[in-house]
Parts: structure tokens; C-alpha cells; sequence
């Protein structure tokens, strides 16, 4: 019995199932999704372009696109959500598109926006009339224009004078908004004359800056710019000028240019009193053994009649003389410090100093004058001599390449504490007992102007040397340094006087490495990258490397 009310049990429930399900079915409906045409959201929507980079992918975007069948595709920037001035990238039979760098970058400029760092960009994709949705990138681009000479014109006239020899002469100034973006670019300028009509062949640096955008010259150096160009003292002629911005991208180092138009000024030139001969020099066994080389020369100051020289010195003694000749010659009889005509020889001891002759009173000085660099980028705060620059006479400034590590330095007279001058505001001034001067491990050319108390540390890729068996047994020791020629400033000329070279081989290299060495294959005193050895006889020379034509490098040797 139980059996049988189990049977109807399960059939009953089994119709119940039945007509369960049948009311469900009856009532399900089916809908498909409404069709559209969706431009995809990227999972980042920051962009950085880096001019290191111009031909990667600068973004790529994708859609899917169900209200049309294909075709030709339209893809749209605008820097308004609205599209008010919509900006066509390109086109694309593809349901995605991608645009390298320096077109992308290239595109957002042209907008006429004027700032860099995330730079609202909408971009949206169409196909005949139907358009897709939008999306939004924000973008850091790269400066492309040129800076703008504002302040110079075209037929400007420059009349410079002796009188005002360190006064200034032009200030050179330049717009450029990235100046005024929050970027955080480190942009390095140069203000470069050359020959009016040239197309700046031969550019001569007339002077550099780092973030701002002015540069003074005074008579002096624009004077100097001027008839290196070629215009002859004492006349008149035409100038080209130009400014140069440059960013490196510190991972690749890979350089941005950008190159200003160029102004051509009239200049008025002068004759210097450098330029002429003051002809008096300092002879004796602390100088020279007694004309055994040329007498070290003095230098004519602003003054009329006051010389100067900067000299390093032996224990011994010294006169001045005129013309490398004994005709005139002055020593101090009575060591007074009076100039007596075939006086006494005068007693010194090694060091470095400033000699001041007035030949008005015929009275002189002499000084200790050793203006050195000293630091933890140096030699450890003195644990060894400071690095010591050279006087410059061309331009009234103390030069000198150094080479320098991660850390601080500061600049003293004298290897001693007594007078020293460090940078209170990391703005190229001088102050005495300053802050420490901050610096990144290079090679630098170290210049401080004593007058105006000012310096600058400009970066440099080579120090050129003399390496081989003829001197250093390739290498055993440090290569003979090279010093950039500062008679001309404006050419990448470098010297090195009287070096003794025993029988053998040598060649010229940089940094004291193999990585960048020339010698000469042809024997005909062009430089040849990695060329065969130079071959030589022992003696003393001294030596000229020119690499004003970095196409074709020379060296001369005497």
C-alpha cells in the first residue's frame, strides 16, 4: 500500500514540475545589446614624451565599432571637451591607432598651447557620421620652438671703446616659456657670434647661462667675439647672433636643440691694450735659468704704465727686462722695492704669485697669488694641494680644466683658509666664506673673474693627453694634459709646451683612456680616430691640437 502512495506521490510532483516550467519558458524573454561605437579607455592615461625616443609609440588606442562596416576611420584630438577646434591625427582602416612621439608632440604644439606638463588632450574617433565617445589623456611634451631674440634687432649699432672695457656693452635676451613651466628641465644656453653671412660655420661662444634667459657682454667681450669673427680692430663690420638652447636627457644622453634666428648687429671694434706688446717679461734662475726660455711676460692692465704677471716661481732670483734684451733691464738695489735701472737681481722663493710693475714710479710688488679650487670634489678639503687655475690675460680670468667627483668644493687663495669664496646663492657670485659650491663628478672648465667676483663651472666631454712610449710607457703614468688655448677662445684648440718625449711611439687620447684616441695614418698632420702610432726622437716640444673642424682634427708639433 505504501508503494502505491509513493507512485502517485511522485507523479503528481512530477506534473507540478511540468507546468512549472512551462510557465517559465512562456515568460522568458530574449534581448540583444544595443549596438555602439565605444572607444576604449587605456588602463593609464598619463603620457611623457621624451625627445630621447621620437620614434616609439607615443600612445595607441583602440575601439569597437558596431554601427557601421568598416572603412576609414578618423581619429581626432581637441584640447576642449567640447571638440571646439578638433585636430585630426590621421586615419585608419583598423579599429585601433597609435602615433610616434615627435608626431604626437609636434601635434600639441601646433595647438598653440603654451604650457608642458599635463596638458589635457581628448581624442575621439569617427566614421562618416558616426563619432565615438571620448577619452582623455593627460600629456607632458617637450619644447620645440626656438628661442626669440626680444631685445636685439637687426642693424643694431655697437660702438665699443678701451675706456669702457668692462663696462657692458649689449645684453642679449631671449623668450622661451619653458622657462616658465613647471617641467623641471635643466635647459643650458650659448650665445654664439660668427662671421655676418657664414650660417655660423665657425660659431664662437660669447657666453652661457643655465635656466634664465639674459647674457651680458661687456666692451671687452663682445670686442673679443667681434674680431675673432674677422672684423679688423679699430673698425667697423657686421656680426651674426644667435642663441642655442640645448636639454639632455640624463638617462640616454641624448641631446634636445634649438636653435634661435639670427640678429646681425654693426660693431664698432678696438684695439686692446693687449693687443699691443707691453714686450717686458721676468728673466732669472727662478724663472726661466736665465732666458734659457722665453721670459715670463707681463701684461699691460687698464692703467697706463701698470703691468701684471701671474707666475709660478723657484727658489732664485729674477729682474725684469724689456724685449727679451739686456738694453733695459730693472733689479732693486737696497731691496726696497724700488726699480733701479741694471739693479740688483731680486731674492724669492718658490710659489706662486702676482708681480705689479709701475713703471709711472718705478716701484713693484710682489705677492703670493695661487687661486685654487679645494673641496670633497677635489682632494678631500686639502688632504692634498688644491687644484690651481691660470691666469688668462686674453680675457682677465682665471681658467683651468679640472676634473672633479661627486661632492662640494669652494675656491681659496693660497692652499690656506685665510681668504676663500663659496656661492651663497648657487647663482655664479662669489662670497667671501661663502656656502660649499655643489657638484656632480666631470670634467669642468673652472673660470673665475676676481674683478666681479663671479665663476663659472662649464662641462666638458675631453681633456686631450699625450700617451705612449715615448712618454708614460703607454700608459704606466698619467698622460701629458693638454690645455685649451685661451689666446683663442672661440675655436677647440688645445696646447701643451715643452714636454720631453724620449725615443719612441705616441699618440693623443682623452680622459687619460682608450675610449676616444687619434694618431696619424698619413703622416701629414691630419688626426685619424684610433690611427697609427706618431713616431718621434727625444727632445722637448710642444704641441697644438685643433679640432675646430671636428670633420678634420690637425695637430702640430714643434
Amino acid at each position: 500500500m505504501n508503494l502505491y502512495i509513493k507512485k502517485i506521490s511522485f507523479l503528481l510532483l512530477s506534473f507540478a514540475f511540468i507546468f512549472t516550467a512551462c510557465e517559465t519558458e512562456e515568460s522568458l524573454t530574449i534581448t540583444n545589446p544595443e549596438a555602439e561605437f565605444v572607444l576604449n579607455t587605456p588602463g593609464i592615461n598619463t603620457v611623457f614624451l621624451n625627445f630621447a625616443l621620437p620614434n616609439n609609440p607615443a600612445f595607441t588606442i583602440s575601439w569597437n565599432d558596431d554601427l557601421t562596416d568598416g572603412g576609414t576611420y578618423n581619429v581626432e584630438m581637441s584640447t576642449d571637451e567640447a571638440f571646439t577646434t578638433p585636430v585630426t591625427l590621421g586615419t585608419t582602416t583598423s579599429n585601433n591607432f597609435s602615433m610616434n612621439v615627435t608626431d604626437f608632440n609636434n601635434a600639441i604644439v601646433n595647438t598653440g598651447v603654451s604650457s608642458f606638463n599635463d596638458i589635457a588632450i581628448y581624442m575621439r574617433a569617427s566614421n562618416g557620421d558616426q563619432i565615438s565617445n571620448h577619452i582623455l589623456l593627460l600629456v607632458t611634451t617637450y619644447p620645440v620652438n626656438a628661442p626669440i631674440i626680444n631685445n636685439v634687432n637687426n642693424g643694431d649699432a655697437f660702438v665699443l671703446s678701451l675706456a669702457n672695457n668692462n663696462v657692458t656693452a649689449i645684453t642679449v635676451a631671449w623668450d622661451d616659456p619653458i622657462l616658465n613651466s613647471s617641467l623641471n628641465q635643466d635647459v643650458y644656453y650659448v650665445l654664439e657670434g660668427a662671421t655676418a653671412g657664414s650660417d655660423f660655420a665657425l660659431p664662437l661662444e660669447a657666453g652661457n647661462v643655465s635656466n634664465t634667459n639674459t647674457i651680458d657682454l661687456t666692451n671687452s667681450q663682445l670686442n673679443a667675439i667681434a674680431t675673432q669673427s674677422g672684423i679688423p680692430v679699430d673698425t667697423t663690420g657686421d656680426l651674426d647672433l644667435r642663441v642655442k638652447a640645448t636639454i639632455t636627457d640624463a638617462a640616454s644622453g641624448s641631446v634636445l636643440e634649438r636653435i634661435s634666428s639670427t640678429v646681425t648687429i654693426s660693431v664698432t671694434t678696438y684695439l686692446t691694450v693687449l693687443d699691443l706688446s707691453t714686450n717686458w717679461g721676468i728673466i732669472g734662475s727662478a724663472a726661466n735659468n736665465w732666458g734659457a726660455t722665453p721670459d715670463l711676460p707681463f701684461y699691460q692692465t687698464e692703467t697706463p704704465g701698470i703691468l701684471n704677471a701671474y707666475v709660478n716661481l723657484i727658489d732664485g732670483e729674477i729682474k725684469f727686462r724689456e724685449n727679451m734684451d739686456w738694453v733695459n733691464n730693472y733689479g732693486d738695489t737696497g731691496a726696497d722695492g724700488t726699480l733701479d735701472a741694471g739693479g740688483d737681481n731680486i731674492v724669492v722663493t718658490a710659489g706662486s704669485y702676482k708681480i705689479t710693475m709701475d713703471l709711472n714710479n718705478l716701484t713693484y710688488t710682489i705677492e703670493s697669488f695661487a687661486l685654487g679650487i679645494v673641496g670633497g670634489a677635489y682632494n678631500n678639503w686639502g688632504a692634498t694641494p688644491d687644484f690651481m687655475l691660470e691666469y688668462d690675460p686674453y680675457s682677465d680670468v682665471f681658467r683651468g680644466i679640472v676634473t672633479l667627483i661627486d661632492g662640494e668644493m669652494k675656491f681659496r687663495m693660497n692652499n690656506d683658509w685665510g681668504t676663500s669664496w663659496g656661492d651663497d646663492g648657487a647663482d655664479g657670485t662669489l662670497e667671501p666664506d661663502g656656502a660649499n659650491i655643489v657638484v656632480n663628478a666631470g670634467i669642468y672648465i673652472a673660470t673665475v673673474n676676481i674683478n666681479d667676483l663671479t665663476y663659472t663651472l662649464e662641462p666638458i666631454d675631453y681633456v686631450w693627453g699625450i700617451v705612449g712610449g715615448a712618454y708614460n710607457n703607454w700608459g704606466a703614468t698619467a698622460d701629458a694634459q693638454f690645455t685649451r688655448d685661451w689666446s683663442r677662445p672661440f675655436n677647440d684648440i688645445w696646447i701643451l709646451n715643452d714636454v720631453t718625449l724620449i725615443d719612441g711611439e705616441y699618440k693623443f687620447r682623452a680622459n687619460n683612456e682608450w675610449v676616444v684616441d687619434y694618431g696619424d695614418d698619413g703622416g701629414d698632420g691630419i688626426l685619424d680616430a684610433g690611427g697609427a702610432n706618431l713616431v718621434t726622437t727625444a727632445g722637448t716640444y710642444s704641441f697644438e691640437l685643433d679640432f675646430s673642424d671636428p670633420a678634420n682634427p690637425t695637430y702640430i708639433k714643434n
